[in-house]
């Protein structure tokens, strides 16, 4: 892979190479740059020109300078290297929570987030919590229209509380 500096009339000192991308599964690249496309790179400031000229090697600095000022501003990266990953999980207000509910958490929400939080406290695995909520859930509220049966707001109340709740 080919790969140069030069600066630029402003002073910038950029690096240009060459970048093809080893996937070819439709939607891996940006649209235009399926063929890849010349990388520009000073600092903080990135850059992407496709298509490049396949002579742009031998090109002069100026010829090279033209090339990145028509090149378009390459997008910041989802990951940067020199930042941690955070967890993807987010806290999220529950049905009992979002302002047309208008009350307080009702009875099976309570017994939820209590044992959750019990759960945690205990060092009990939150799989391990959750075979045990069931059991309690269907002892204390046994009726079949019950909120306690629906499955995704109970998991959500709980992993609220068991990942999240860590003041109460």
């Amino acid at each position: 892979m080919a790969a140069r500096t030069f600066t630029d009339s402003a002073g910038l000192t950029w690096d240009v190479f060459e970048v093809h991308r080893a996937s070819q599964k439709a939607g891996a690249v940006s649209p235009g740059f399926e063929e890849g496309w010349l990388a520009f790179a000073s600092g903080t400031n990135k850059r992407r020109l496709a298509p490049f000229p396949p002579d742009w090697e031998s090109a002069s600095e100026e010829e090279l300078g033209l090339l990145c000022e028509a090149a378009r501003q390459a997008p910041m990266p989802r990951y940067p290297i020199d930042q941690p990953l955070r967890p993807r999980i987010r806290r999220t207000a529950t049905r009992d929570e979002t302002p047309q509910a208008g009350g307080p958490a009702n009875g099976v929400q309570a017994t939820v987030r209590a044992f959750a939080r019990e759960a945690r406290a205990r060092g009990l695995a939150a799989v391990a919590a959750m075979m045990e909520l069931k059991t309690l859930l269907q002892n204390r509220y046994p009726e079949a229209d019950s909120e306690a049966r629906d499955r995704k707001l109970i998991r959500r109340w709980f992993v609220d509380a068991y990942y999240f709740d860590r003041d109460a």
